[in-house]
This record gives C-alpha cells, sequence and structure tokens, in this order.
C-alpha cells in the first residue's frame, strides 16, 4: 500500500506533471515537422508513432523516478496528457499553420520545377518507357 502524502505535496506534483506535457507536446510536433518535410512509407509513421508512444511512456517514468519517490500515480498520467492536450490547442495550433504554410510554399516549388521537366521532356519519351 503507497503512504499517504499530504495534498499540498499531490498538487505541486500534478502541475509538475502539467508541465511534463509541454516536451510531450515538442516531441510530438517534432515528429509532425519530419512527417510533413520528409516523404514517409507507412511502415515508418508506425514505427514513429511506436517511438513516441515509447519516449512518452519514459518521460513520465523519468519523472516518476525523479520527481515522485519511484510512486506511479494515476493523476501523473492524467496530468501529462492535460499538458499535452493543452499544449497541443496553444503553440500546437500555431506551429501546425506554420508547418502548413511552409508545406504549401514547398508545394508551389515543386510544381514549378514539375512544370520545367515536364516541359523538357517530350510526352512521347514518357509514353514509351511506361
Amino acid at each position: 500500500m503507497m503512504p499517504q502524502l499530504p495534498v499540498s505535496l499531490e498538487l505541486t506534483r500534478f502541475a509538475q506533471s502539467l508541465l511534463l506535457g509541454i516536451p510531450a507536446g515538442l516531441l510530438l510536433d517534432l515528429f509532425r515537422t519530419l512527417r510533413a518535410l520528409l516523404p514517409h512509407h507507412p511502415l515508418t509513421v508506425f514505427l514513429e508513432d511506436a517511438l513516441y508512444t515509447f519516449l512518452l511512456c519514459f518521460l513520465l517514468q523519468c519523472f516518476v523516478w525523479m520527481y515522485a519517490d519511484t510512486a506511479l500515480r494515476w493523476q501523473y498520467a492524467l496530468g501529462e496528457l492535460i499538458g499535452l492536450a493543452v499544449y497541443l490547442l496553444t503553440a500546437g495550433t500555431v506551429w501546425g499553420r506554420v508547418l502548413r504554410r511552409v508545406c504549401a510554399i514547398r508545394q508551389k516549388i515543386r510544381r514549378i520545377f514539375v512544370k520545367n521537366t515536364e516541359k523538357e521532356t517530350p510526352a512521347e519519351k514518357i509514353a514509351e518507357s511506361t
């Protein structure tokens, strides 16, 4: 049975676990940026998701080892998820907008180069190669 902790200590640790959502959100934004800027195979996406889940659990476990006397309580995981949700609804939304604009600019640049390449290659050569 776990020892009883004072309410003030429990609230402090819950607030700390809320702040743990910030690095979790930054890590998610890193993976979102990689997905947006680099082409991905579905297997790679799966592996990135698995790695993110592992890192999220590892982050929570490190928090428990460092600050919670190695006792994992449900409110720490809940606090991390609430902190992540708050991050995604604030800074994550802003980063998502920036990322969409960067991807739109990248698509426009790609279209310019693809059009120039198509002008140089006759349609007959393309039909013969397929």
